[in-house]
């Protein structure tokens, strides 16, 4: 399995900067899976979440850290499906700095946080965790290729900060 090449990796960051939301899977304490849709941001391949610090995500991923997650691009059509599907592993974001470039990421492409969260500027938010996902595999359907067309990518975790 290759790594992206510069036309992969441009579709790529069009779909995660172009889609609001991502479906997120966490395996239960009991090995069942559990899918929930959360908003996000990216820096190159890292993806970040805000999440209920007691929700069941949160639990999960402190269990088994790695998770499955698609986002897509609205389409109208099949043959306009844009898509990634990833596998790879989730983790609680604690060190200050990044504390700060998550919450101004999230601020940035979601700027509704700003009237939900009663302090933004207190990190981390009051009721909140924040979650940094870092892909190891994934695949990118573009159906304008070809009803179905995937392609199956490794990504290297020495990239992930910065590739996408």
């Amino acid at each position: 399995m290759d790594t992206p090449d510069s036309m992969a990796a441009a579709l790529i960051d069009r779909i995660l900067t172009g889609a609001a939301d991502l479906t997120l899977a966490t395996l239960r304490a009991d090995g069942s899976p559990h899918a929930s849709t959360v908003n996000f941001a990216h820096s190159g391949w890292q993806l970040y979440t805000a999440i209920s610090l007691d929700s069941g995500k949160a639990h999960d991923i402190n269990h088994d850290h790695r998770v499955a997650l698609t986002v897509n691009l609205p389409y109208s059509d099949w043959h306009d499906i844009q898509g990634l599907a990833i596998d790879g592993e989730a983790a609680f974001v604690t060190d200050p700095q990044e504390l700060a470039r998550v919450a101004a990421l999230l601020r940035s492409k979601l700027p509704a946080f700003d009237t939900i969260i009663e302090r933004p500027h207190m990190l981390p938010w009051p009721g909140m965790l924040f979650l940094r996902i870092t892909p190891r595999t994934l695949s990118l359907l573009d159906y304008t290729r070809g009803y179905g067309h995937t392609e199956r990518y490794r990504i290297d975790p020495e990239e992930s900060d910065g590739a996408a």
